[in-house]
């Protein structure tokens, strides 16, 4: 079957609308880096840069340089006030302070040991 005859759904309903082949992708010789990027593909980020800006967005991609690709990208200047609506951004890695993914603690880092408490 492929993806456009049985997509899969999606918690946000913003990407339910995103049509890929990702899901078509063996990751079984990949890396365990590279699993994680792979998963955190289309989850929401929280990036904070630099001048105290935090950006909100759903990430797209990085590079060797650390830069950053978010889609549908809002920015915060202060906590509690409203959000600028920026769209497609990239972030230079140079800029960037924390990165922060939106997802259960558990599913963020695939493949790498868990720690016991």
């Amino acid at each position: 079957m492929n993806d456009l005859t049985n997509p899969k759904q999606y918690e946000n309903p913003l990407l339910n609308n995103v049509i890929t082949n990702n899901s078509n992708i063996s990751d079984e010789h990949l890396s365990p880096g590279k699993r994680n990027l792979r998963n955190w593909l289309g989850k929401p980020f929280r990036i904070v840069i630099t001048d105290g800006r935090v950006l909100v967005g759903f990430f797209n991609c990085t590079d060797k340089d650390s830069n950053i690709v978010l889609s549908m990208c809002a920015e915060y200047l202060e906590e509690g006030q409203d959000a600028r609506i920026l769209g497609n951004v990239m972030i230079p890695g140079k800029h960037i302070v924390s990165v922060s993914v939106d997802m259960p603690a558990q599913a963020v880092l695939l493949g790498l040991p868990q720690r016991h408490r």
